[in-house]
């Protein structure tokens, strides 16, 4: 006596949702046709979310082995049509097979003229050769869709932690309330003291979870530490995209963070603002062009202020006691003093040349500081709520307001920075009356923000130094290009000369 099996098969939850090839609509149309050929249903099996281009099927598996149990009682494998079979020729080659010494024979409801015949298996081949064109094809145009975009730098799947989808011309990401919490992970793992486990677990007792309300467990957190998207970049097989969407941490951060996980962080320098060391940050290394950091290095019996470089990957890195490197400087700034005067004329000029710029930058550095203070307040206040409602410990809940409140300090004080140093900026530049810059001593003794300044004003690229060579000038200056670019106006001997930013090109 003839029965038969169904079989359905879907492969995404679009296609559940559409008439014509959701797993309702196959299963009535199989019924129907087993209805009028007096062919009793044993079985119905339904494959949600499997491919067709796919040779292992869990769904498809099963219904062959309940073909084997039933010993023989199963005669006809039912599908609407070939498509829902498979999308694969060598596939469908094996699978029928199978069914043809199991006495099985393949049904599709919708392609009756698949039968034995040679013209049958002829139309057999070929209809499955069409849908694995058409898989093919269609997975091509896919790929291309999704790598054009990746190139705009959008963001089309599920949002990470941190981030949710919205809709700005094209699918990307904005950053959410929990964004703040890690980038307070991050922060406190670029520093290299402490456990990740640690770090996970004060984040976590701080009200961070995952986006199903869950606790992170190691591996997530370690993914999400490790997830470029997080400097807004977008990686996919080894290949780098900048993404059109908010970082929630520079890219100088999470490299750091980076090497403290593989334990090869490099020594971070420490903040430029320092009235014992004004070199700080501005002086570069003459061989890798890494900004020199400074220190009190201790010695056998007394300790010795210097400037070195950190960077760990320098051939051959500078290291200058302080007395050394601020005499050589001064010294240059004495042997450069006629260039200054020459300069002097057109400072005035300069700064109204780059006023809308110089204005424009600062207010990006106020709303960056105003976007910075605003994350650490909200996370100050998150850490408050996680207190009272007894999921932060005490010791846990002051280590981390102690490091929240020393970062909004941090904040605070490189606001007052920048206001300081624009006004010192104005001053220097302001004064048409000058007829020279006294470059030596105007450094020598003016105050931290305003020897800053100078040295921004003058070299606003910084300046290299070499110890068997001393000072000398980066290979490009924007700046003194402009500068020379306006001497040649004033004395009426510009006329289309290009200028370009290496020095060597003006001579």
């Amino acid at each position: 006596m003839p029965a038969a099996i169904i079989y359905l098969r879907v492969s995404t939850k679009k296609q559940e949702q559409r008439n014509e090839l959701n797993l309702p609509a196959q299963q009535k149309r199989c019924e129907d046709w087993c209805s009028s050929q007096d062919i009793p249903v044993l079985m119905v099996f339904q494959g949600s979310g499997e491919s067709a281009w796919k040779t292992e099927r869990p769904t498809l598996e099963e219904a062959i082995d309940f073909i084997r149990k039933s010993k023989g009682k199963v005669t006809h494998f039912v599908v609407q049509d070939s498509t829902r079979f498979s999308r694969n020729v060598e596939g469908k080659a094996v699978a029928s097979a199978v069914l043809k010494q199991l006495n099985v024979k393949l049904v599709s409801v919708d392609e009756p003229m698949l039968d034995d015949s040679p013209m049958g298996k002829l139309a057999g081949t070929m209809a499955t050769a069409f849908g694995e064109f058409y898989s093919h094809n269609l997975s091509s145009r896919v790929r291309y869709r999704f790598q054009h975009h990746r190139e705009q730098g959008r963001w089309l799947h599920q949002a990470p932690l941190g981030y949710r989808n919205v809709q700005n011309n094209g699918k990307t990401l904005a950053l959410d309330d929990s964004a703040p919490l890690i980038r307070q992970a991050f922060e406190m793992m670029a520093t290299g003291g402490h456990s990740s486990d640690h770090v996970r677990n004060l984040v976590t007792a701080a009200g961070l979870r995952t986006k199903k309300g869950r606790k992170l467990s190691r591996q997530a957190f370690s993914y999400t530490l490790k997830n470029p998207v997080y400097c807004g970049l977008i990686a996919h097989k080894g290949r780098i995209y900048k993404g059109k969407f908010p970082a929630t941490v520079s890219e100088e951060l999470w490299q750091s963070v980076q090497d403290a996980l593989r334990g090869k962080r490099k020594a971070v320098p420490k903040k430029t603002v320092d009235e014992s060391f004004p070199l700080r940050g501005f002086v570069k290394c003459g061989h890798c062009q890494a900004k020199l950091t400074a220190g009190n290095a201790r010695g056998r019996t007394k300790t010795y202020a210097k400037y070195w470089c950190w960077n760990k990957e320098c051939v051959k890195p500078v290291g200058v006691s302080r007395e050394k490197l601020e005499a050589d400087w001064v010294f240059f700034l004495e042997y450069m003093q006629p260039a200054f005067d020459a300069l002097v004329n057109v400072l005035p000029i300069l700064a109204k040349a780059n006023a809308h710029k110089r204005i424009e930058d600062a207010e990006q550095r106020q709303r960056q500081i105003a976007t910075q203070l605003s994350d650490k307040q909200a996370l100050r206040a998150s850490l408050i709520e996680s207190k009272l409602k007894g999921e932060l410990k005490q010791d846990e809940f002051r280590f981390m307001a102690d490091m929240v409140a020393a970062d909004i300090a941090q904040i605070e004080a490189a606001r007052r920075q920048y206001i300081e140093e624009a006004e010192s900026a104005l001053k220097l530049t302001g004064d048409t009356s000058r007829t020279t810059i006294p470059a030596k001593a105007l450094w020598a003794s003016a105050h931290l923000t305003d020897k800053l300044t100078v040295q921004s004003a003058l070299f606003p690229m910084g300046i290299c130094y070499r110890t068997d060579i001393g000072f000398f000038e980066p290979p490009t200056h924007e700046l003194q290009a402009l500068v020379f670019k306006m001497l040649l106006s004033s004395v009426g001997e510009y006329e289309g000369v290009e200028i370009k930013d290496g020095r060597d090109d003006w001579i």
